[in-house]
């Protein structure tokens, strides 16, 4: 079944590559093969077709090997891919002692090498601690094309969800709109429930005064009027009755209105609480999110020279994909073609971006520097830098936790509490199942044919030292590498081809969050020279002589400066 599976992607790609002789394409594209979305080109793609060779025993016997191995190990959305380290393989090539190429190689201008990405596969709160019992290792380019990628989706994967679920959102927002505007009904009511009783307070102070008044005229009067002014007390003391008890009635609507009121806003109190449970449990859709995403813009009513944001988006993971798997240049050093690619960084924390003198990208020359050789204005038909918009993408693959999980949400306003007893489970996405799906081996179990020798370099080579001679199998890596024991070397020069991070005395990456924490307020730096002044004014009081401290013996990094 895998055979026939090679073989008619073999066919595929041959049929499309005919196809693109006769036109030119700016953007890859995608296939299918079976239930799987293939993109031409995509270092997944070639570990499938690179197994599409003729029948081997010795090597059929290792990929049974290392698919037991793997087998014992089955990943799914529960689990995060976390990076651990980046090594290189320094190798050697034939080609490298032609003679175009023997001269930079021996001038040390010219190394093949090939990069890979330790990276542990953990789950929850164990991702944050170093272990050694879940590393694995692949190839630099398969790591990148799908966890850079991964992040350069991000936003994209998530508006998809929510343009499933536009009309609950609008809703949602909509009776947002309602509640703000009855909180500000129930304000002007209360005001006029003020004002009404203010009016009612004055009127009972102007019949007592009346009434007073009333009562001083009756005693000044003669005894005919005494009957006159009974019947008008009479009428004075029915109409306060039937007063008194209008306000009563008035009192008990009023009550059942409140009654009604405590009512609503407990009930929908209860439904947001409810909401919240649900979005807080990562099960529903989070509206505020798509609004954050600005996945609901309408780009239609929009002017033309506005940039669709899920468009770039994904022109920028497409970017990000052809330097994972080496992209040209156009330009040209000594008559060679040039390639631009990645690789790893010289203290192994993350990646550089290199130039190469193969489409393979891995004879890297330090003669020049990626950011002189790549034009981004002439990279693309549209002019735009991706490079500035694909480097958090990138860097995001080395220093965040990339979720293995393909969320899916379910529908809000449906009824899933018969559900929530049954047994959970965790769909693993596209861009973890393409790593572990590629070639990859467990770090801490390598396995390898010992049988196999390799050939001996020419003794007229013998200068040229390397770790092994090919590195196309996995395994054979995976041992080289344990035999180093943790004490690697590498090849990226970053005086002469510059680097891309800013790093501390101690040679570490320095962060954003180190920046914010060594941002100093006007008041302290206030502080701090008050201080500086006292202590100077008093070594200049007294007079005494300090010697002069000496130099810390502990190795300061001197790092290259950008091209």
């Amino acid at each position: 079944m895998v055979k026939f599976a090679f073989v008619a992607l073999a066919s595929v790609l041959a049929t499309s590559a005919n196809a693109g002789n006769s036109r030119a394409v700016r953007r890859k594209k995608t296939f299918k093969l079976g239930n799987r979305k293939l993109r031409r080109g995509d270092p997944a793609t070639d570990a499938l077709l690179n197994k599409a060779r003729p029948y081997k025993r010795n090597a059929a016997a290792k990929n049974v090997s290392r698919a037991r191995r793997l087998d014992d190990f089955e990943i799914d959305g529960s689990y995060n891919l976390k990076f651990s380290e980046c090594v290189e393989i320094k190798t050697y090539d034939e080609d490298l002692f032609n003679e175009d190429l023997v001269d930079y190689v021996q001038a040390g201008q010219i190394v093949q090498a090939s990069s890979y990405v330790l990276f542990h596969v953990c789950q929850g709160d164990d991702c944050y601690y170093d272990a050694e019992d879940d590393i694995y290792i692949v190839d630099l380019p398969t790591y990148l094309t799908n966890v850079a990628t991964y992040h350069a989706n991000k936003r994209n994967d998530y508006c998809d969800a929510c343009e499933e679920f536009e009309d609950y959102c609008e809703e949602q927002a909509a009776a947002a709109g309602d509640d703000a505007a009855g909180d500000d009904a129930a304000g002007d009511d209360a005001a006029a429930n003020d004002d009404a009783a203010a009016a009612e307070d004055e009127g009972e102070e102007e019949e007592q005064q009346e009434d007073e008044e009333e009562e001083e005229q009756q005693e000044d009067e003669e005894e005919q009027e005494e009957e006159e002014e009974q019947q008008e007390e009479d009428n004075n003391e029915e109409e306060e009755q039937q007063d008194e008890e209008q306000d009563n009635e008035g009192e008990e609507d009023n009550n059942e209105e409140e009654g009604e009121d405590n009512e609503d806003e407990e009930r929908k109190l209860k439904e947001n609480r409810k909401l919240a449970q649900r979005v807080l449990s990562k099960q529903y859709i989070d509206c505020d999110q798509c609004n954050n995403y600005e996945c609901f813009v309408d780009y239609d009513e929009m002017d033309d020279g506005v940039v669709r944001r899920d468009e770039l988006d994904e022109e920028v993971s497409e970017w990000v994909q052809d330097l994972a798997e080496c992209k040209e240049s156009g330009v040209q050093w000594n008559d060679m073609d040039l390639y631009l690619g990645a690789m790893c960084s010289p203290h192994g924390d993350g990646v550089e971006l290199a130039v190469f003198v193969d489409e393979d990208c891995t004879m890297y020359t330090n003669q020049m520097s990626f950011y002189n050789v790549f034009d981004p204005y002439n990279d693309n038909e549209d002019g735009i830098n991706y490079l500035t918009y694909a480097e958090e993408f990138i860097k995001y693959a080395f220093t965040e936790v990339t979720s293995c999980l393909d969320q899916e949400y379910a529908d809000p306003e449906e009824d899933n509490d018969e559900d929530d007893d049954e047994e959970e489970e965790y769909e693993v996405n596209d861009y973890c199942q393409q790593v572990m799906e590629g070639d990859v081996a467990d770090f801490n179990n390598c396995d390898v044919d010992e049988n196999q020798d390799e050939e001996d370099i020419d003794d007229q080579y013998i200068w040229y030292t390397y770790d092994m001679q090919e590195a196309d199998d996995i395994d054979e890596v995976c041992v080289t590498l344990n035999q180093m024991e943790g004490e690697y070397s590498y090849v990226y020069d970053e005086e002469l081809s510059g680097t891309w991070y800013e790093r501390n005395a101690d040679g570490s990456i320095h962060s954003d969050e180190e920046s914010e924490a060594a941002t100093l307020s006007p008041g302290i730096i206030a502080v701090i020279v008050a201080v500086c002044l006292i202590v100077v004014g008093g070594a200049a009081f007294l007079l005494k002589p300090k010697k002069k401290p000496s130099d810390s013996n502990e190795p300061v990094y001197q790092g290259g400066t950008m091209l």
